[in-house]
């Protein structure tokens, strides 16, 4: 870590032609993105369980309340 931040306050060693200065900046790249895939997916679940949940409720909300409404017309 200390060696990343070297490099990246020293700016009169920045070339993009140097290995070692590219490496440290390639790798916070791959880690950045895989984050914010990981990220958006976790949201994409979430959001999919959601709205399964709903539609499930609503199905059965649904049901309960014909199920009510057959009771009431035989009971009539």
């Amino acid at each position: 870590m200390l060696n990343i931040l070297n490099a990246l306050l020293a700016f009169e060693n920045l070339d993009p032609m140097n290995w070692d200065v590219l490496k440290p900046a390639l790798n916070f790249l791959w880690q950045g993105l895989l984050a914010i895939f990981v990220v958006i997916g976790l949201i994409i679940v979430t959001v999919k369980i959601t709205a399964f949940a709903i539609d499930k409720a609503t199905e059965a909300k649904k049901q309960r309340q014909e199920k009510e409404n057959e009771d009431e017309n035989s009971a009539q």
